[in-house]
């Protein structure tokens, strides 16, 4: 398939390189890229939705559902798409260990950040990349001191998110099983439907709604379970989310002031460079990026499609009526 051809190497070196294999190292795709290669070969924004919602999906059965939907749209997509390792792609078969990222946006980010000094000097490039790592080493480091000084569990945004899913979790039903398993089933009355009913094992960190393991933070359910059972929610946290090991991250030393170039070592080498790369073309300069589908909205097919649906689900509503 087209995604193995254009990134043989990597996956040559991802499957080859011990660092690379697992348990040290977990190789997934990035779910956007997927999708992008899918449409590339089908050229449907329907089934490219669906594509991103097969991936997305939280439980096994969710997924299976997707791809039911995507099958009877175009088998040849559904196959396509059967062909590719699960646990590469989606998050319903990842195992735990995507901890919600799904895409590249992390690098991607990195990558927005150093575009504006591309085009300087190498030696500018190399002083701007690293005062931006430093201060932003920096303000962290002080976000981390403070933290600890309040003896704050966890970050604020991580604070805030076990805060929501805890008051969340006061309104449910919980129907405590065995204490030594730490099993239970919890209801959710939502008003005006019916109530939901989720399992939840905290020893296997499980539950059915797979939130729990989309991120590794307890959700609402688990966390009415552990209130339940008179439990410490430090306990049911990964420790990388912890205050210690976010301060570990960024008060380790990493960065020390450079001396003058006049302290420097004289260098055994020779720069040279190529004076007719300096010569400055009339014009715009013309972005050396590669854009494909990706860059395009592809709202007007999206619309179209929506559209088309809801004027099935409306009819049919009518004929029922009548």
């Amino acid at each position: 398939m087209s995604y193995f051809r254009q990134a043989a190497g990597l996956l040559k070196a991802v499957g080859e390189v011990p660092a690379f294999c697992e348990p040290i190292g977990v190789h997934r795709y990035c779910l956007r890229h997927v999708a992008s290669n899918f449409n590339s070969q089908f050229k449907n924004v329907q089934l490219k939705d669906l594509c991103y919602r097969a991936g997305q999906a939280l439980t096994v059965r969710s997924f299976e559902t997707v791809m039911r939907q995507i099958e009877g749209l175009c088998r040849g997509a559904h196959e396509y798409l059967r062909r590719i390792d699960v646990t590469k792609w989606t998050f319903s078969h990842d195992g735990g260990h995507r901890y919600g990222v799904m895409t590249t946006n992390i690098s991607e980010a990195i990558n927005g950040v150093l575009k504006g000094t591309r085009r300087f000097p190498i030696t500018a490039i190399v002083s701007a990349t690293f005062t931006r790592s430093k201060n932003a080493f920096r303000e962290r480091e002080v976000v981390a001191m403070n933290l600890q000084q309040r003896n704050q569990a966890w970050p604020d945004d991580v604070f805030k998110r076990i805060a929501s899913n805890n008051a969340l979790g006061t309104r449910h039903s919980v129907d405590l099983y065995n204490h030594s398993r730490q099993t239970a089933s919890v209801t959710v009355h939502v008003p005006g439907t019916s109530s939901r009913t989720f399992r939840v094992s905290l020893l296997e960190r499980a539950c059915d709604c797979g939130q729990w393991r989309l991120s590794g933070i307890p959700c609402s359910h688990a966390l009415a379970v552990i209130r339940q059972y008179v439990l410490d929610i430090t306990l049911y946290v990964p420790e990388c989310y912890s205050t210690i090991e976010y301060a570990l991250t960024y008060t380790s030393g990493f960065f020390a002031p450079l001396a003058d170039v006049e302290y420097w070592d004289e260098p055994n080498f020779q720069l040279r460079h190529n004076p007719g790369r300096r010569i400055r073309r009339r014009g715009r300069d013309v972005t050396t990026r590669i854009h494909n589908e990706m860059d395009w909205p592809q709202t007007r097919a999206r619309q179209q499609y929506q559209a088309q649906d809801g004027a099935g689900t409306s009819g049919q509503g009518s004929r029922r009526r009548r």
